[in-house]
């Protein structure tokens, strides 16, 4: 049995569960960034006093045995009324939160016993936490949305006050055989993970091999033109050691959605790593046709690429 822990956040950490979980011979932990302060997260953040229960969700839904109706429910978005926008999985957590005498990491584990999940989800840290950034000309801007709304190139990043990390997350890497990083936003997903007191050190003293998800597509708001060479110089350098293997896209997407991604700002991440021999590339792209469609990586191809690392 290998140990796999996951750092991240979001729809990218999400994907790659959904590969990993059918490997019986994987210990899975995802451990998930706290930082977010927008959307239905940041509206139970600020109103209830909770840790953001979004990316949370996400992963204990990634994670679930099987599709059922309980995980299609969970998945709901409320499209009007007071509630327009909040997902009945936050919401879900949230009562479980306030059920089990506001203990969030317990309303985790209910609604992942619930479910079944192959694998265990844990928080960063149970303090609440605000992102900071300096931008490049000077700004110091404070809170995740924020930050990305400035749409400016990022200097430097950190926490807003002490955080300690989850105890049973710091466990976690201290057991790990690998520990995937991303994909993900780079500054508001991954790095806010490494910035708690004590997820680094962790990282840092186990022989753990570390590997990055690049992203398939740059963001705006964040790593604007970025180059894989740029994503890995960032993570390495809030790690304070290099990367063992660094797992990139490489394929000729269609016209149509590049186009698209244009428009908002985002483009393919350049390839400039291909004669570092951490670098594993391939074909990784997975399209979910949506009303628009959107670039995701493909849970199966990359769940065996990080198998391929793991071996």
């Amino acid at each position: 049995m290998k140990n796999i822990v996951t750092i991240g956040g979001g729809t990218g950490t999400s994907q790659i569960l959904r590969g990993l979980k059918w490997n019986q011979d994987l210990d899975i932990v995802s451990i998930v960034t706290v930082t977010d302060d927008g959307g239905s997260s940041g509206i139970l953040r600020e109103d209830f006093n909770i840790l953001p229960p979004g990316d949370i969700r996400n992963n204990i839904l990634a994670l679930a045995e099987q599709e059922t109706f309980l995980t299609k429910l969970l998945k709901y978005r409320f499209n009007e009324g007071f509630l327009k926008n909040h997902n009945l999985g936050n919401i879900i957590l949230l009562a479980l939160t306030r059920i089990n005498g506001n203990n969030f990491p317990l309303a985790i584990k209910t609604l992942s016993e619930a479910l079944k999940i192959r694998g265990k989800v844990f928080p960063a840290s149970l303090d609440s936490l605000k992102l900071v950034a300096e931008l490049d000309d000077g700004e110091i801007i404070f809170g995740e949305t924020s930050i990305v709304l400035k749409n400016k190139n990022i200097k430097r990043i950190w926490l807003d006050g002490n955080a300690e990390a989850f105890d049973e997350s710091v466990m976690a890497i201290q057991k790990a055989d690998i520990i995937i990083f991303g994909p993900g936003s780079l500054y508001t997903s991954i790095i806010p993970n490494i910035l708690v007191d004590g997820i680094r050190n962790a990282i840092n003293l186990c022989k753990a091999r570390k590997v990055y998800i690049a992203n398939i597509m740059t963001q705006p708001g964040e790593t604007t033109n970025y180059s894989l060479k740029d994503h890995v110089k960032e993570l390495e350098n809030y790690l304070g050691e290099e990367l063992d293997y660094i797992i990139a896209n490489k394929s000729n997407l269609p016209d149509e959605i590049i186009q698209r991604y244009q428009k908002m700002g985002s483009i393919p991440v350049k390839l400039d790593m291909e004669a570092d021999r951490r670098v594993m590339i391939s074909d990784l792209v997975y399209i979910i046709n949506d009303e628009e469609p959107k670039i995701r990586h493909d849970p199966k191809k990359t769940s065996e690429l990080i198998l391929k690392c793991v071996r």
